[in-house]
């Protein structure tokens, strides 16, 4: 089976959140046996290697920029066969990318099925953001991409549901992110990062590592709760460190604000972007890992907290709420007071979070590595091909 993934695909050294899924999926489906290949709908330089994910063939974008990415050259599709061959089923990864709609177009053309993989784009509360230029957009253009796809990969039930109420999909394949089997045996082969002083005063540390989006991550709420609760009580002694990139420079200017005018400059501390085994061991700096955004597809760093043995306090937009619940971790309403309450529920049980955790990394084990991911999906890819198959010989 030759299957080809396209979408937003970061070198190695900077991948992170759908980049990092991508490439974890691309590498099972080539440890089970598969033919897999993973072509970048970013513009990225033509010095910059794709290469990194073991048993995948990386193919990359011509050139820096696609001048006019609604309307590709059929040359893409030479190309593709000539460097990988004609793919049984392309994979497109993302949703709202001019390029990979336009891939979509020529592959139709040419009988090549496809499905289509929106990773979060599709839930109610990211139709939300920009949502005039969305519908127009899903009405001229992305309707017609949705209706032509065999079959539309949703991460969870609930996106599922979405994806169902929004278009007319014929198929749709319920499968959820993974991790590899290696994070579960981390926290005994990693010491936790070292926070320093900031550590010293602190009954209950959290952590959030991840892009630093403040609306799409519900960073401004978190930051609010964390200032409910210091006017609360300065009993809870609870501090907060962040880590990841910055979206946009706005977003840097509000985080900063936030903690400024929020008084939390002794509560919350920015630590940048860490990659590796680096980011690893701040996973397991942390009591508990928060993640309370607006909207998800199914974020893989809760899912790998989980894996190493940290619960979590999710909302419900991050759409892994129910496995967190099963894995002792805990979900709260996205606004300021419920996190601030829930944070105090953890407080109060602290004693037991190592327990919750080993409880959380059991469940990952379980049903959560990509093992077990890709065996499932690799079911549905063979029945697409051969109902592809079968109706090209009628």
């Amino acid at each position: 089976m030759k299957i080809l993934h396209v979408g937003p695909v970061k070198p190695t050294h900077a991948a992170g959140g759908p980049s990092h899924s991508i490439r974890g999926l691309a590498k099972a489906q080539a440890e089970l046996g598969l033919n897999v290949g993973l072509l970048s709908s970013l513009p990225l330089p033509p010095n910059v290697s794709m290469e990194g994910t073991p048993g995948v063939y990386p193919l990359k974008n011509p050139r820096e920029r696609h001048y006019n990415p609604w309307f590709i050259s059929r040359d893409w599709l030479k190309r593709i066969q000539t460097e990988f061959g004609t793919p049984d089923l392309v994979n497109f990864q993302g949703f709202y990318t001019p390029f990979q709609c336009a891939l979509a177009r020529r592959c139709r053309q040419v009988g090549w099925p496809y499905i289509i993989t929106p990773r979060g784009e599709l839930t109610y509360l990211a139709q939300n953001v920009r949502r005039t230029k969305k519908r127009i957009a899903n009405f001229l253009v992305f309707r017609s991409y949705v209706r032509h796809a065999a079959a539309v990969h949703a991460l969870c039930p609930r996106e599922a549901e979405q994806i169902r109420n929004l278009f007319a999909v014929q198929k749709i394949i319920t499968a959820p992110n993974g991790i590899e089997d290696y994070l579960l045996e981390i926290p005994e082969k990693l010491p936790a990062a070292d926070l320093g002083n900031f550590s010293h005063d602190a009954d209950l540390m959290f952590g959030f590592i991840g892009r630093i989006y403040m609306y799409h991550k519900g960073l401004d709420l978190l930051l609010k709760a964390m200032a409910i609760l210091k006017l609360l009580s300065n009993r809870l002694r609870c501090k907060l460190f962040v880590i990841g990139p910055f979206y946009t420079k706005r977003d840097e200017r509000s985080f900063h604000l936030a903690v400024e005018t929020l008084g939390l400059q002794n509560d919350v501390k920015l630590l940048g972007p860490k990659y590796g085994d680096e980011k690893l061991r701040y996973f397991l700096a942390c009591d508990v890992f928060v993640h309370t955004s607006r909207f998800e597809g199914m974020p893989m760093a809760v899912l790998e907290a989980m894996a190493l043995g940290r619960p979590c306090l999710v909302t419900p937009g991050t759409n892994i709420a129910d496995v967190v619940r099963q894995g002792g971790g805990w979900v709260c309403d996205p606004n300021p007071e419920s996190i601030a309450e829930a944070i105090k529920s953890i407080y109060g049980k602290r004693d037991s979070l190592e327990a919750l955790g080993q409880q959380s990394r059991k469940l990952i084990q379980s049903r959560f590595t990509w093992r077990k991911v890709v065996q499932r999906l690799s079911e549905e890819y063979a029945k697409i091909i051969k109902q592809d198959k079968s109706q090209g010989c009628t």
